[in-house]
């Protein structure tokens, strides 16, 4: 018996292994048709003959299903279902849990890289960037599958997408908040590759004997931080020098003249808030031969602090801000061969402080290069002004102050503008007014430097300076009037 059953599954092994092999043959034959490109485009071509229609993936595949022995299994349709053109899709409806148990929730979110919040990559120059011009008339000439088939539409709308960022970035870089190189890693799935592997039905059809990997070489980045606080300065040295021989036949005085000028900005700005802060020192001497007291006189003599404080209003060169202006001197001043002291260090000092708008104005020429305009018009509608003398040798009445007191204190308004204007690289004008007024008198300064650069080093600077006071006394010729005016050539640096 046992002989009998070896001897009738000898019998049959053989049909079912033909059987077998045939449906393996069929599932090849399936397969070519299927990645049969060239012979697809042939078909696609031939317009006159009808062509005829080949039944389904779908069809095929359920007339090897209802066969009644058991069926081989083919791999694409293990992973993917087909659409009635042969490419691979995803069911709707169905899905095959075997086939989706490496994808994660992050695989099954779409979204659109438009509507992303913007964050700084650094990538600003296009991909596509070229100094060559296309020469053929024909982008797609000789490519073998239709550019409506591929993923060409995907590509332009990412270009699209990359443009439109790059766009943002230039027009409007102070609404991007974030920056890639402030973070410590960008947002990516970990598993990319692993699906891009194990999903890739055509790896085996392109694999090679020897793979190789062009990896990028690892560049170790800068990171650039935003600086809020700017600072500039500019330094002058000038001199001044006259000689007359004693024989000279219209006479005249020898006199040597030196001029020291030093500026240092610290600007601060963040979001809507900003803080100037500026400091100045002039100071300026020359020989007198004519004065049987002292050989050398102090001309001009300032120091000066200037701020203002302000927060963005309702346009963005309006802000609400308060300023303060504080002025003294450092050395001691008297006139013409005398001892009677004149002024000194903190006498007098003048401070004044107010509230109200600031307007801002920073404009660059664009037929001019170099050209440029900058102004800064504080009205403070509220403001009050204070003298101190804090040396009791000098004369307190010369400035305003009652006498037998020591401070003076105004109400009222002062209206303050400081003004750059480069014609040029250069030479730059800068000018500064002052107009304060306590409705019962008025205190107004104008000054104006013209700077000439000769060379990067050397420049000729001319510096006026007016001056209306009519809280003290009156002079019999210039009456409230008072003039100051220096020309000199010398050495300039800027910062």
């Amino acid at each position: 018996m046992k002989q009998i059953g070896l001897f009738l599954i000898f019998l049959i092994s053989p049909f079912f292994l033909l059987k077998t092999v045939a449906q393996v043959s069929e599932s090849s034959d399936l397969f070519e048709s299927i990645t049969d490109i060239e012979r697809l485009i042939q078909q696609e071509r031939v317009q006159d003959r009808p062509v005829q229609t080949l039944p389904t993936i779908a069809q095929q595949r359920d007339t090897i299903k209802n066969r009644s022995v058991s069926t081989v299994e083919i791999p694409l349709d293990s992973l993917y279902s087909r659409k009635a053109n042969g490419t691979l899709q995803l069911s709707d409806n169905s899905y095959n849990t075997e086939s989706l148990n490496r994808l994660t929730f992050k695989d099954t979110i779409f979204y659109n890289p438009l509507f992303l919040p913007m964050i700084f990559t650094g990538k600003i120059l296009p991909a596509d960037l070229s100094f060559y011009s296309p020469k053929k008339s024909n982008l797609y000439e000789g490519l073998l599958i239709p550019q409506e088939r591929t993923f060409a539409s995907n590509l332009l709308h990412a270009e699209f997408v990359n443009k439109t960022r790059r766009d943002f970035y230039r027009e409007y870089p102070d609404r991007v908040k974030l920056s890639a190189f402030h973070l410590d890693s960008l947002p990516s799935s970990s598993k990319d590759a692993e699906v891009i592997e194990s999903f890739n039905p055509f790896k085996e059809l392109i694999s090679t004997e020897t793979s190789y990997s062009l990896n990028a070489p690892l560049i170790s980045g800068a990171e650039i931080k935003r600086k809020y606080w700017i600072f500039n300065g500019e330094h002058s040295f000038q001199l001044t020098q006259s000689y007359f021989s004693p024989n000279w036949h219209k006479g005249g005085t020898s006199a040597f003249t030196f001029v020291n000028n030093h500026t240092i900005r610290m600007n601060y700005r963040k979001d809507k808030v900003r803080f100037n802060n500026t400091f100045e020192w002039r100071l300026s001497l020359f020989t007198a031969p004519n004065d049987t007291v002292r050989k050398y006189r102090i001309g001009d003599d300032l120091i000066r602090y200037y701020g203002d404080f302000g927060v963005d209003a309702f346009h963005k060169n309006w802000s609400y801000s308060t300023n303060l202006d504080v002025r003294s001197q450092l050395f001691n001043n008297y006139p013409i061969n005398s001892t009677e002291l004149r002024s000194a260090f903190l006498a007098p000092l003048y401070v004044n402080a107010g509230v109200g708008l600031k307007y801002n104005l920073d404009k660059r020429s664009k037929e001019v290069r170099h050209r440029r305009v900058r102004l800064d018009l504080h009205l403070a509608p509220i403001s009050f002004n204070f003298r101190y003398v804090g040396n009791d040798k000098v004369k307190v009445t010369r400035y305003g102050i009652e006498d037998g007191k020591k401070t003076t204190f105004d109400l009222g308004s002062t209206v303050t503008a400081n003004l750059i204007y480069d014609f040029n690289r250069y030479i730059t004008w800068n000018s500064r007014l002052k107009y304060f007024t306590s409705y019962h008198k008025v205190e107004t300064e104008f000054e104006n430097t013209l700077n000439m650069a000769l060379t990067n080093a050397f420049s000729t600077r001319f510096f006026l300076n007016l001056r209306y006071d009519d809280s003290v006394p009156p002079d019999p010729k210039f009456k409230y009037l008072q003039i100051t005016q220096l020309l000199s050539f010398g050495l300039n640096y800027k910062w």
